[in-house]
């Protein structure tokens, strides 16, 4: 009698692509994460029905990823996105709204200041860091 044991252990690799353009900023991908309605396109097998599941940007980014590897076995691309809106209105011209469609409700609409507003912010900032690195040497 011969008792032949082992163990086979497959690790699969999981590799995470980010084809968005252009940027959001933190906040409104975090609102967009949290209250937007994604949808999900999985593609298992073969690698032309990508093309006629995704946008055709999207899929050429993806095409050289998705060549075979040795001793595979299959493969399945899980991707997922969700159109918002971007909108600026004249009447506040400091403030940018990402409108995010929600599941079964209202969109979410999150607030964010302009790039303008985000330098001005941030100028101000460092002045006042200034003034104080100043007024802390002059009295010390």
């Amino acid at each position: 009698m011969t008792w032949t044991e082992g163990v086979i252990t497959r690790r699969p690799v999981v590799e995470k692509v980010k084809v968005s353009t252009p940027v959001l900023p933190y906040g409104a991908w975090r609102s967009a994460r949290a209250h937007g309605d994604w949808t999900d396109v999985r593609v298992v097998g073969e690698r032309a029905s990508l093309a006629r599941d995704v946008d055709t940007r999207v899929a050429a980014i993806l095409e050289p990823r998705l060549l075979p590897c040795e001793d595979e076995v299959g493969r399945r691309v899980t991707l997922r996105h969700l159109s918002l809106a971007r909108v600026t209105l004249a009447s506040h011209p400091h403030r940018v709204y990402f409108v995010v469609p929600a599941p079964g409700g209202p969109p979410h609409v999150a607030v964010w200041p302009s790039e303008k507003r985000a330098r001005l912010i941030g100028a101000v900032a460092l002045a006042a860091l200034v003034a104080l690195v100043v007024v802390w040497r002059l009295l010390a």
